[in-house]
């Protein structure tokens, strides 16, 4: 068996993994998706760069008018997949020391926050090693108009 090695470019701007050089949205979801499971789901980690970015933006979603959507942020889940590792998709947990302990935690990459319309949620995760990345979206509650959009870029800084 032969292995072909090759190394990743060093990328200092956020490469859009949904279409590398593009603004398009990873995602732009009207009602929640499913977990992943194939291999092929989500996007591949451009070049294997090492940190993953991500904005989550209400993108007007509304209810007809009547009121204006939040999303449970802590509903959205940072998946991660490797081949070598089982072939497995998992959420992205993150290495932490427990506030004023020498205990290690390690919490799942979910967003802590509500999302209210017209509004948008950034955060930066690092995911060397990490093969393809996907998000899942449990619920979004019930909407006439607007989607949740998730972009995500990566980088090698």
């Amino acid at each position: 068996m032969s292995l072909k090695y090759t190394t990743g470019a060093r990328t200092r701007n956020v490469v859009n993994l949904a279409v590398p050089g593009g603004t398009t949205p990873a995602y732009s979801l009207t009602a929640a998706n499913g977990v992943p499971t194939a291999a092929d789901d989500g996007f591949k980690n451009f070049n294997t760069q090492r940190m993953l970015h991500v904005v989550v933006h209400n993108n007007g979603l509304d209810n007809g008018g009547s009121s204006a959507v939040a999303i449970a942020a802590n509903k959205i889940t940072v998946y991660g997949y490797n081949s070598s590792l089982g072939g497995k998709w998992a959420p992205i947990r993150l290495n932490h020391r427990a506030s004023g302990a020498e205990t290690a935690v390690f919490p799942p990459v979910i967003i802590p926050d509500s999302i209210a319309k017209n509004t948008s949620y950034r955060l930066a995760i690092p995911i060397e090693g990490v093969e393809r990345i996907a998000v899942f979206v449990e619920t979004i509650p019930t909407r006439t108009l607007g989607t949740l959009d998730i972009y995500l870029g990566v980088n090698s800084i």
